[in-house]
């Protein structure tokens, strides 16, 4: 099985991330594809995130408000017919409400891990809709069921494997 990992710039663009399709069909062998948050993304939902931190909660919504603009013309652009563009369209919301939901709460560190997670959980989960509306068998697995890390903010090696195999045990078998 071969790991195919793709920068923001590389799904930067509808017409980048269509072209990251047309990569991973060009033999057929399994993969497994990782994608970034879409080019300009971690930088937004660190402003965000700082933002918020500051206090400056109008300030925030101001820019939540421009990333959630941004995505609705990527998502455009990317997909064709009404029910992928509805698909794509609640999961932009699902995770901009998410991001207006942390205005009303006290910030945290923690809580700012979240926010950045959103940009890889977005881009993937859009991929994903691409995907799926060009009859293309896929699977998506989400990276919050395996990934995890220690209390240094690094990655915890062994668990990681043990869930990610179960994962990929479960999806395959």
């Amino acid at each position: 099985m071969k790991v195919m990992k793709f920068g923001g710039t590389s799904v930067g663009k509808p017409d980048r991330m269509k072209e990251v399709s047309r990569l991973i069909l060009h033999d057929k062998e399994k993969k497994i594809v990782v994608l970034s948050a879409l080019s300009g993304t971690t930088n937004a939902l660190v402003e965000i995130g700082n933002t918020i931190a500051a206090g400056e909660r109008d300030q925030a919504k101001i820019q939540i408000d421009r990333l959630n603009a941004h995505y609705q013309t990527f998502i455009r652009e990317l997909v064709e017919t009404e029910p992928a563009y509805a698909k794509a369209q609640a999961i932009v919301g699902e995770h901009i409400e998410f991001l207006s939901i942390i205005l009303k709460i006290s910030f945290s560190e923690a809580l700012n891990k979240d926010i950045l997670a959103q940009g890889e959980l977005l881009s993937t989960k859009l991929f994903s809709v691409y995907l799926e509306e060009k009859g293309i068998i896929h699977l998506l697995l989400p990276a919050l069921e395996f990934m995890s890390i220690d209390n240094h903010d690094e990655p915890r090696i062994e668990s990681i494997r043990t869930k990610f195999g179960s994962v990929i045990a479960k999806a395959c078998g």
